[in-house]
């Protein structure tokens, strides 16, 4: 008799009975519908790329994450880790056939080897939307809007999205003679809910120096609501610019439709990836802070330069639908 296989699946990974399977579809059906209220328009990329495509942009710790192998006709070839690079290929190879500014919504599975917790797989769903052609504030706060209703859409009623703009951080680091380092130093601020403040210093000091290291973090630490925040980062950065003038103007969107109490100025919001070039956001659940952000993402101005020479500026979000089952 032939030796019985344990039906076994792999760490990170998960079988759906119907009733997880009906409510999973049950979100995407909403998501689906409050992205095409907004106009947005669904595509698809392959599950498998080549490899450069997907590592050109990733940086850090992702690339290291990345499933890669030597595929039969020996090529190497990578499992998409996010939606948005292989958004920024898709660009490249299929403009002439699109429009801009171009809006599109693509729900689907993307990989990552990392280690697994609460509400995090290595397969896993992502639901993203994203305005690319355009670098105005207008196409940012839609983001952000639509972040907020596809939320209260799903019936999550208690949620912050916590926002910062890369260039002002950027500014900063210049302005402290950082500038050199700033990859790494955005990478180890990202790290501040995971090891904790005294974790973040440690690891500052070792890339920054003791004196930067305590100018960095006052500049992580919020000063007091929106404006007094924005004026402190402000001053750090050297001094106003078209990246604080942006979050100004977003601050009075929010204002004028009366949504300004969803969302927080937060300065140690960078998100971990070196693509991001503006704005950036991760929104957390009030009652559920632990299970990290379950809606990110931020403006890309840069991207799509990896495959084309043509400017294709972009702004947009993901949700994780495996943190809100």
């Amino acid at each position: 008799m032939a030796k019985r296989i344990e039906p076994r699946v792999l760490k990170g990974f998960r079988d759906f009975l119907p009733a997880q399977e009906l409510e999973r579809k049950r979100i995407i059906q909403i998501l689906e519908s409050t992205f095409e209220s907004f106009g947005f328009v669904p595509i698809d990329t392959p599950i498998l790329e080549y490899a450069e495509v997907l590592l050109g942009k990733g940086g850090g710790e992702t690339d290291k994450q990345v499933y890669r192998f030597t595929d039969h006709g020996g090529r190497d070839v990578a499992m998409r880790y996010d939606l948005t690079v292989p958004f920024a290929r898709f660009m490249a190879a299929n403009r002439s056939a699109l429009y801009l500014p171009f809006k599109r919504y693509h729900i689907s599975r993307v990989f990552r080897g990392e280690n697994t917790q609460r509400g995090r797989y290595r397969e896993f769903v992502q639901c993203d939307f994203d305005t690319v052609g355009t670098d105005s504030h207008s196409a940012d706060f839609e983001i952000l809007l639509l972040m907020r209703r596809s939320l209260l859409a799903l019936g999550v009623e208690r949620f912050t999205i916590r926002l910062s703009h890369r260039g002002i951080f950027n500014r900063f680091l210049d302005h402290i003679g950082m500038s050199a380092r700033s990859a790494d130093v955005l990478r180890t601020v990202d790290k501040l809910a995971k090891i904790g403040r005294d974790g973040v210093r440690e690891q500052l000091s070792e890339l920054a120096g003791a004196e930067n290291t305590e100018r960095i973090l006052e500049y992580i630490t919020a000063g007091g609501g929106f404006e007094e925040t924005l004026s402190k980062i402000e001053t750090l950065a050297g001094g106003p610019g078209d990246d604080t003038r942006r979050l100004a103007a977003l601050r009075n969107c929010m204002r004028e439709l009366g949504v300004d109490g969803t969302y927080v100025l937060d300065p140690s919001i960078t998100r971990g990836l070196d693509y991001y070039t503006g704005i950036v956001f991760e929104t957390f659940l009030d009652e559920l802070p632990t299970i990290g952000s379950v809606c990110s993402g931020g403006r890309y101005n840069n991207l799509a330069s990896l495959y084309t020479n043509e400017e294709i500026p972009g702004v947009g979000a993901s949700i994780g639908l495996d943190r809100l089952e």
